[in-house]
């Protein structure tokens, strides 16, 4: 079997237990693409230790339970083939002994599906503790939530100038700062993700008592999140109202592959936000496309939403019906917050990375700056001088061919692989139909445009973005898209977040949508529906 010092060294699991069931979906949106060596070894124990800290906060779990297990198995989540994957049956074992969820309610939410084997095997063992613990873990967290966010904004712009002048000591001592910063922004995250999934349900449990389900992604919308500042500040640059620095300073840490350390910022290469301004400058103030008035009337649907259902019960359970649309609102808004606040983190250690890689090739230790992210972390951080070439050329021939494959979204034990671009699946014929979850209600035809590089394609007014699953760096696609279809995700993954927050329909967890639905097909997305039908 795997251990988890040969996965941090071959970031793959060739032999694990295959009852154990894995899924590529939410944490392929949280870190997309194939990992490099540094990328996984500055993360892998601070991902663990945030999950287990959090349910630890809550009374979940026992202080003992909080550390970093030597087998795969035991862990929250791994590599294989180099791709992220969350350990199903450990998020199970929380969702049964944790109050006012349940496994399949966990399924659904944090990965967009269930399976048809699913029991739920709820016990009340923990309860006791967690009554204890947990009010007080969730009551003080969103403010702490907000200040941890503020600072990390501050000390991301505070470090960002002096970088190219470290020496490698200096390297160290940020490199272990930035990592240490992820984990406790990671861990309020977890907590975020754990609470928006339980109050997303309450309120869904309530739409279904009433049968006004179709409200669900209205009252889910409006709530603020980091990619609605992000898509009004695309559109003031555009407008020349706020300047390039201005819009870096503020949201550079954005970028493609911004969820692995390699990627490369809006900060680094703008050259993606740039070719997009002409769409942008041609949305005047006065557009309901514009990204403030779609805001608001995000804001307004969601009020309608609220006094729909307020007018469907009884007088008496209006109150308590509006203050749990209301904290849905707040911790979802805070769950897109802890994305951004753990990508700050980011922005820092890839811009140290590239500082110590610099200084590795002024040495003789490796021919390119990037190769610096096919060493160890403990490599880098002992200050590695012998020649690393042949060793990293390795690795990076094994990056290279693994970006070439995908993983399915579920499996038990050893995956198989396929390649990127050659699904074995039929393309969808005229009138034939694939579904998913309502995310993002509406409906919409239009071109549909398969996209796996958001820093490469141009959409018209009007197109539908197909594609695997989103992040952050994506938004810009998303003000010009009339509506979006993903793979991965349920209804609080990021992709039907920002639809519902700039108004777009948006049907996700179609499993392989963007390998049935082919460039260029004429489309109609039902975002009420969950179905996208191919029109010719």
């Amino acid at each position: 079997m795997s251990s988890r010092e040969i996965v941090e060294e071959t970031l793959d699991n060739t032999t694990i237990d295959p009852s154990v069931t894995w899924t590529t979906g939410n944490v392929a949106e949280a870190f997309p693409g194939v990992f490099t060596t540094l990328g996984f070894t500055f993360i892998n124990a601070g991902v663990e230790l945030a999950t287990r800290t959090t349910f630890k906060n809550l009374g979940v779990l026992t202080k003992k339970q909080v550390h970093v297990p030597d087998q795969p198995e035991e862990m929250f989540w791994t590599l294989f083939a180099g791709r992220a994957a969350a350990n199903i049956d450990k998020f199970r074992e929380i969702a049964n002994i944790t109050p006012g969820t349940s496994a399949t309610a966990v399924e659904q939410q944090l990965f967009g599906y269930v399976r048809p084997e699913t029991v739920d095997a709820n016990s009340a063992r923990r309860y006791p503790v967690i009554a204890a613990k947990a009010p007080g873990a969730v009551l003080r967290l969103p403010k702490r939530h907000d200040r941890e966010f503020a600072e990390l904004r501050r000390w991301r712009l505070a470090h960002l100038d002096g970088i190219d002048t470290l020496d490698h000591a200096g390297c160290v001592e940020l490199l272990d700062d930035a990592r240490a910063r992820f984990q406790r922004m990671l861990t309020k995250h977890m907590l975020v993700a754990f609470v928006s999934s339980g109050l997303a349900d309450r309120v869904t449990d309530m739409l279904a008592g009433l049968d006004l389900g179709h409200l669900g992604p209205a009252l889910l919308s409006g709530v603020g999140s980091d990619e609605s500042e992000v898509a009004h500040d695309l559109w003031a640059l555009a407008h020349e109202l706020i300047t390039l620095r201005e819009f870096t300073d503020r949201h550079g840490y954005h970028g493609t592959n911004e969820g692995q350390l390699n990627g490369v910022t809006w900060r680094e290469d703008p050259a993606s936000v740039l070719n997009r301004l002409a769409d942008y400058r041609a949305i005047p103030a006065d557009s309901p496309r514009a990204p403030l008035n779609r805001s608001r009337e995000q804001i307004e649907a969601r009020q309608r939403a609220l006094a729909e259902v307020q007018s469907a019960l009884p007088w008496g359970r209006r109150g308590t019906a509006a203050w749990t649309v209301r904290m849905a609102g707040r911790w979802i808004a805070l769950r897109e917050q802890g994305k951004a606040g753990y990508l700050l983190t980011f922005d820092i250690a890839r811009a140290v990375m590239r500082r110590q890689g610099a200084l590795l090739v002024a040495a003789g230790v490796i021919d390119e700056v990037d190769d610096v992210f096919h060493l160890s972390y403990d490599e880098v951080c002992a200050g590695v001088t012998q020649d690393r070439r042949v060793p990293v050329a390795e690795r990076r021939a094994h990056y290279d061919q693994r970006c070439t494959y995908r993983l399915p979204q579920s499996w038990s034990g050893v995956p198989a692989l396929s390649k990127v671009g050659e699904e074995d699946v039929p393309a969808l014929g005229v009138s034939e139909v694939v579904t998913g979850v309502a995310a993002s209600g509406g409906v919409v035809e239009g071109r549909a445009r398969v996209v796996r590089d958001p820093s490469t394609t141009e959409l018209d007014d009007g197109d539908i973005l197909v594609c695997e699953t989103t992040d952050p760096s994506w938004v810009s696609l998303f003000l010009v898209a009339a509506g979006v279809v993903t793979d991965y995700g349920g209804l609080l993954s990021h992709g039907p977040i920002v639809a519902r927050e700039l108004g777009i329909p948006c049907v996700c967890g179609t499993d392989n949508g963007s390998y049935r639905i082919r460039d260029g097909q004429r489309i109609r997305l039902d975002g009420d529906q969950g179905t996208v039908t191919v029109l010719g």
